[in-house]
């Protein structure tokens, strides 16, 4: 008998032949079963893990927005003082350099 370029002693000896490919063929589909799932394990836990680092990212952005925010409105009430306290000092500082130039007059320095 002769099948696909191998010939065989006898029919036994053929379906031995077969059986033992189909046997090497039925492991290798089930180590190739067995590692896809692995694999799909392995992906699941990855995939868990990465949504639960991607919720902690999310909540530390919001809690740096709500504080970025916050230092925000507190520069605003910051500036408006300041903005007024500058006003009072251009007002100021040619009376204060008058009243310096009249005490070096007056020798009170």
């Amino acid at each position: 008998m002769e099948d696909s370029g191998k010939t065989f002693s006898s029919e036994e000896e053929e379906a031995n032949y077969w059986k033992d490919l189909a046997m090497t063929y039925k492991q290798r589909a089930e180590n190739t079963q067995e590692e896809l799932r692995e694999f799909q394990e392995g992906s699941r836990e990855y995939e868990a893990e990465l949504e639960t680092q991607l919720q902690q990212i999310e909540t530390r952005n919001r809690d740096l927005l709500s504080e970025n925010n916050r230092l925000r409105m507190e520069l605003e009430t910051i500036k408006v003082p300041r903005r007024s306290l500058n006003r009072q000092c251009r007002r100021w500082s040619p009376l204060a350099a008058s009243s310096w130039s009249l005490r070096l007059n007056l020798g009170e320095v």
